[in-house]
This record gives structure tokens, C-alpha cells and sequence, in this order.
């Protein structure tokens, strides 16, 4: 997912995604020197339902004053 402010931590992304599902992991890509977010961050479920039922309701979806890219990753 892309398009996160630099104030989003791991867990308002894990927060986020799992209502849809059982979330196996979140990587929030931060910068090394601020530990800020650099505005992305990948996220994985258990089951691949769960990841298409987040992708399709949470993109394009309004997060923080921003509008949300979700995609696969691969």
C-alpha cells in the first residue's frame, strides 16, 4: 500500500487491515536517519481472501487526509 503520511506507525496499518482478516505481517518502510514513514508499507495475510477483500475495499479508500493505493505486491 502506498500514499501513508510520515506520521503512520505499524500498528495504525495493522489497525487498518485486520477487520478483513488475520494479518501475518506488516512492514512499514521507515527512514533509517528520522524513522519516519517513507509513505508505504506491505502487509500480509494468512489467508489470500482476506488480502483480495482488503485490496478492494481499501483502495482508493481515505486515510489520514490522503487517498490510499493498495496493489499486489510481487
Amino acid at each position: 500500500m502506498s500514499n501513508l503520511s510520515e506520521d503512520t506507525q505499524e500498528v495504525d496499518v495493522q489497525d487498518l487491515f485486520r477487520v478483513f482478516g488475520p494479518v501475518h505481517r506488516v512492514h512499514l518502510a521507515k527512514n533509517k536517519y528520522t524513522q519516519m514513514s517513507k509513505g508505504f508499507a506491505y502487509v500480509s495475510f494468512y489467508n489470500r481472501p482476506d488480502a483480495e477483500k482488503a485490496l478492494e475495499k481499501l483502495n482508493g479508500h481515505g486515510y489520514d487526509n490522503l487517498i490510499l493505493r493498495v496493489e499486489w505486491s510481487m
